[in-house]
């Protein structure tokens, strides 16, 4: 019995992570990663992908509550590409929180305070800071 080629891809800013399946087994025969540098931190994000590729090639569909998954890494992701610091920090942290309600994310700040591993309250504090600061 012959077995088609499956290829899955993801991409993020800075990372392009490709898998083939060329047997029918439990990870893929080829792996992909493209980055401008492949650091722990490029791994780390490529893994995730994989993971999230590999579930789905094996079952057809994303497991239930994926999609939370999904954005809490993804708000994890650009917490952790702002500046320490300065008003760059705190420009680029209501940004974060504009985009995810743009997106239409419920509940943004609890998600966002969540992702900052903070209390709600004190995510609102951060955030009335930064535009204090900004104005």
């Amino acid at each position: 019995m012959s077995f088609e080629p499956s290829q899955m891809s993801r991409r993020e800013p800075g990372l392009h992570v490709m898998a083939e399946w060329t047997l029918d087994g439990e990870g893929p025969q080829r792996l992909v990663i493209e980055a401008p540098r492949v650091t722990r931190e490029t791994l780390r994000r490529a893994a995730r992908h994989l993971g999230d590729m590999s579930d789905e090639y094996a079952g057809g569909t994303l497991a239930v509550g994926a999609w939370q998954v999904m954005v809490m890494r993804y708000t994890e992701d650009q917490l952790q590409a702002l500046p320490s610091g300065g008003d760059a920090y705190h420009r680029g942290l209501l940004d974060i929180r504009d985009d995810l309600a743009a997106r239409g994310i419920e509940e943004a700040d609890k998600l966002l305070a969540g992702a900052m591993r903070v209390p709600v309250e004190t995510l609102e504090a951060c955030l009335r800071v930064a535009r204090q600061r900004l104005q």
